[in-house]
Parts: C-alpha cells; structure tokens; sequence
C-alpha cells in the first residue's frame, strides 16, 4: 500500500496511520497468514451512527494519539445514546400519530420534543467546546452547520407544529451569539409567549396541549385560503393523534383494536 500512488493524490503514509490509530495496541503487522491480526478492518464512516453500541475505532484513536483527544467530547456524546433502552424519552406513538403493539407494548416512535431539544443544546455546546481544539488543517470545523440547524428549525415549527419555535433561544444559549438566520415562518401568530400561557392552562396534560397547539397551528395555515381543502381532515388527524386520556389509555385502545381486528380474521379465515 505505502508503495503504490493513490488515485486520489494523498499519502498512504497516513491512510496506514489513521488504521493503526484506530486499532488497539496501536499496531499494524505484516499479515502474512489468516492466523495474525489485521488493522485494516477498523470501522469508519458516520459518527453518530448507532448500528453498534460503542466506537471502539474512535476510542482506540483518541487513547493512541494525544492529538486525537480534542475528539473526546463527540465520542461521549456519541456513546451516551443506548437505542435499546430509551423508550423513557420517546413517544409512544408512530411518526404517524398510530400506536402499534408489538408482543403487548407500544413501538417506541420518535424522541419526545424535550429530548430533541435537549440534544441539540448538547450538541452545539460541543461544538464550542471542540472548534478551537481542532487540527488548524480542518478549518473552521464544525458538526453541525447552521444550514442544517434551520432545516431542524423549520421541521420542528412547520411540521411537528411545535410552535415554540426553542432553536433560536437553544443556539444562544448554546454559543453566546444570537440566532442569525431569519424567521421561519413570517405568518406564525403564536410564539414562545403564547405557548407558555397555553402550557399553563392545561395544567401538566401534555396531551391536551399538544391538541390545542396544533388545532390552532391548523387553523391559522389554513385561514388565508379561499378554498380550505384539507382543512377538516387535517382537525381529524390532530385529534386521532391526541385525543387519549394518557399513554396508557393509548394503549389500552390499541390492544382492543388490535384483538378485535384478529378476531374477524380468524372468523373468516
């Protein structure tokens, strides 16, 4: 390998290195039969990818080379995700508002807007804490750019209604700088402000505020319209997606649908 060009007009000095940093021990031998130890199978590719629990090709680089150790934060924030055991901060619905029972539990669906939120904030503190650490060769580094945070941004307000619209506030509080990017939504009515009060009102029914912030995001993205098609199907969505007393009434129905429709299969198998 150290021998022959690289197409694409690097050295394989440092291919060879980055494999070697990336495996235990720090060592590269010579394979000479199937007996002995590669380093060529260490894994690389997307940082936060949660396939395997642990990156033990990360880890090995930051214990072999003290420059690699400005990586550690992102190797911590990485490993603290465990999606086998993080149903506490997922909701226990489906991307489509559905609840699913599998072996008599609901299918975890997507992380709940708290934990969303939570991570992003960690995230970008990250950030900060490692820009200034990085190789200079990189640049000015950066996990996330500010272009993916608005397309976050804009996912969160437009289309899981969190009106509250929290990134502009997370990334302050984040990096010390104001969110420099404009508004996502210039028509929004209600803000943080108003979302708050409503909290307030419905005193702890998360549920219940859920409901009505989205009936009143409904409502107003429809209000401009001279023909409001779609307008009574997108209220019947909102309410089959939260009109449960609890996650446990949630359930509970699911389970009941659910018999019911394997009963009738069987009647008529």
């Amino acid at each position: 390998l150290i021998h022959i060009p690289n197409p694409w007009g690097h050295d394989n000095k440092e291919l060879l290195a980055l494999y070697k940093g990336a495996t235990d021990g720090g060592e590269c031998p010579l394979v000479v039969d199937t007996s002995m130890p590669s380093c060529g199978d260490s894994r690389f590719g997307c940082w936060m990818c949660t396939m395997v629990s642990k990156d033990k090709s990360m880890s090995a680089m930051i214990q072999n080379d003290e420059d690699k150790e400005w990586l550690l934060p992102l190797l911590e924030f990485r490993n603290g995700f465990d999606v086998k055991n993080d149903r506490h901060i997922r909701d226990f619905r489906r991307m489509t508002g559905q609840v699913q029972i599998y072996k008599g539990r609901p299918i975890p669906g997507p992380y709940v807007q708290e934990a969303r939120e939570r991570m992003l904030r960690e995230l970008l503190e990250i950030q900060e804490r490692v820009k200034d650490k990085a190789p200079s060769e990189l640049g000015e580094f950066k996990v996330i750019t500010l272009d993916e945070i608005q397309e976050i941004r804009r996912i969160w307000v437009l289309e899981k209604r969190e009106l509250e619209d929290s990134v502009p506030q997370i990334y302050k509080e984040a990096t010390g700088n104001d969110y420099p990017l404009e508004s996502i939504d210039d028509n929004l009515v209600f803000g943080k402000r108003e979302m708050k009060l409503l909290k307030e009102i419905c005193e702890g029914d998360a549920l219940q505020y859920e409901l009505t912030r989205d009936l009143l995001d409904i409502e107003r993205s429809y209000r401009n319209m001279s023909r409001r098609a779609g307008l009574f199907d997108a209220l019947e969505k909102a309410f089959k997606k939260s009109f449960y007393a609890d996650e446990e009434d949630a359930v509970e129905r699911a389970k009941r649908k659910s018999e019911a429709i394997t009963a009738v299969k069987e009647k008529y198998q």
